[in-house]
């Protein structure tokens, strides 16, 4: 039983995502974001904390984990679109910086080894953090540009590690701590 609990975690935040889509349809209280998006930041941060307790952390598992990110961040962006459509609006080039690096990483991977990518780097993991507090302060607080602008500097930085990552290890990468931990270890 307690092996099914990380795969749990991680499609709980998969369905966090359309629930999210649906508030911001239906327009309810903003307050009810801030629930969302912890939940979804304590399934991620538990899911892979479980996983690798209970020894099912395999390659797998954590790019449905990876997958599932981004599946649960593109409702999360389209709840954003319709609550901050201004915001957003203004907030072009800072989206389409975060949008293109994401999509580099998912090249890059797919091109070295026709893998989805699941790093999970530190750099990576505060920049899931820095990207909830991004949520949050959009959703819940209605909060201006900047917010956008700022996460998409963490997302280029982050992306570009993971990218390099990418290029100096021989196999998939699955959870590495930084570009300067394959010093440690040789690629």
């Amino acid at each position: 039983m307690k092996r099914h609990v990380p795969f749990a975690l991680t499609t709980l935040r998969l369905l966090l995502g359309p629930v999210a889509l649906l508030c911001a349809l239906v327009n309810v209280t903003r307050l009810v974001y801030l629930f969302i998006l912890l939940a979804g930041t304590l399934s991620d941060i538990f899911d892979g904390i479980l996983a690798r307790r209970f020894g099912v952390a395999t390659p797998r598992l954590r790019r449905y984990d990876s997958v599932t990110d981004v599946i649960y961040y593109l409702f999360l962006f389209g709840a954003a679109w319709i609550l901050c459509k201004p915001v957003m609006l203004r907030s072009g080039l800072a989206i389409g910086l975060l949008v293109l690096s994401e999509l580099a990483v998912i090249a890059v991977s797919f091109s070295r080894f026709r893998k989805y990518p699941a790093t999970h780097s530190y750099l990576a993991k505060f920049y899931g953090l820095c990207m909830l507090g991004a949520l949050v302060a959009l959703l819940v607080f209605n909060a201006s540009g900047w917010v956008v602008s700022t996460l998409a500097v963490v997302a280029v930085v982050t992306n570009a590690e993971i990218i390099a990552i990418h290029f100096l290890t021989k196999s998939p990468p699955v959870d590495v701590r930084s570009v300067f931990a394959l010093y440690k270890r040789g690629p």
